[in-house]
């Protein structure tokens, strides 16, 4: 299931708009809707715990 994007920022002013840019990238990448992102596939209901694992440390490396 995809999740909505967020919109892009244009408020006239360029401090609140490279702010909200940057936000707004952080949260793309998290969520793997950027362009570069690589998307993570969920585990099956049979993962061992070195794949539950391996995943939580994606995760956190992404939120870092």
């Amino acid at each position: 299931m995809s999740k909505p994007a967020i919109p892009s920022v244009h408020t006239g002013d360029i401090r609140t708009d490279l702010v909200m840019s940057a936000v707004k990238q952080t949260l793309d990448e998290i969520t793997g809707q950027a362009r570069n992102a690589v998307r993570l596939a969920p585990l099956p209901a049979t993962a061992t715990t070195a794949q539950i694992i391996d995943r939580l440390n994606a995760i956190t490396e992404r939120l870092q």
